[in-house]
């Protein structure tokens, strides 16, 4: 993919984004439903950085939006080579936030522990990224040390344009109506009780395939927790009956539609 030109040279939080006067409409809820704390919510940088816990031990809060599981898109502008894990600094044209992914390879773990080791070595995770290009950043927002800090990060690279616009997209939908400047039109029902889905349901269609693993999915992580349990690529094949390549393009669709995301690894997802 091509790479990318700057908002700005690395841009400050004060740019772009959206600001933060709104007060909180009243909704009544003091603590977050089960639903609430598994929700993935699209983001900017500059929200994440802007979020605050309104209690100790809470969840971050921003435009009156919990923020447990999110995702946001942006720039790789640098890569810290850890060998074990990778530190890549993300920016989206609102800010700019350091994203620590750990590495599943053999070679890597086996290389970070021997003291002998090649300081000019790259761990085979970091030759997945290159600066400037696009990444998709999924993980939990959480309090470490007195940090923010994104645990079970996941950073899928971007190969179309469109996804960064459907994400703003997403970001926009999610502030409008956590401001109340957006209501779901009423009439329309939410993609669990079989309404409004974007799936066509014609037998054996490829579509209808991603239904069937989105159900699936649903009924695995259905009360569990999100930060616990995930359910793998090859659960989903063995019980459909569908091979784990099927099963993936399944899952890396509904990742896009915003139904599924991964969690520890990419071969790890927990449904909305």
């Amino acid at each position: 993919m091509a790479t990318y030109q700057p908002y700005k040279e690395y841009s400050s939080v004060g740019g772009g984004g959206f600001e933060n006067t709104e007060s909180r409409p009243q909704t009544g809820e003091s603590t977050a439903s089960p639903s609430r704390s598994t929700r993935l919510t699209p983001v900017t940088i500059k929200e994440v950085l802007e979020s605050r816990q309104e209690v100790q031990d809470g969840p971050y809060v921003v435009h009156s939006q919990e923020l447990h599981h999110i995702c946001f898109v942006g720039v790789v502008r640098n890569i810290v080579d850890h060998t074990a894990n990778i530190v890549v600094t993300v920016e989206d044209g609102t800010g700019q936030i350091d994203v620590r992914k750990w590495s599943q390879d053999a070679k890597d773990l086996a290389t970070s522990q021997d003291d002998n080791m090649n300081k000019n070595y790259n761990s085979q995770l970091a030759q997945q990224y290159h600066i400037g290009t696009y990444v998709k950043v999924f993980g939990a927002l959480k309090d470490f040390t007195g940090k923010k800090n994104i645990q079970y990060a996941v950073i899928k690279p971007i190969e179309s344009f469109n996804d960064v616009l459907a994400h703003h997209l997403e970001v926009i939908k999610c502030f409008a109506i956590a401001t109340g400047k957006f209501q779901q039109v009423q009439g329309t029902k939410p993609i669990e009780n079989g309404a409004q889905s974007l799936f066509v349901q014609d037998t054996g269609s490829s579509d209808d395939i991603a239904g069937t693993v989105l159900k699936f999915c649903r009924e695995q992580c259905q009360g569990k927790d999100a930060n616990s349990f995930a359910v793998p690529i090859q659960l989903i094949a063995q019980t459909l009956n569908i091979s784990e390549a099927t099963a993936k393009d399944c899952c890396t669709k509904l990742t896009e539609q915003g139904y599924i995301y991964p969690t520890l690894t990419e071969d790890l997802y927990f449904a909305i």
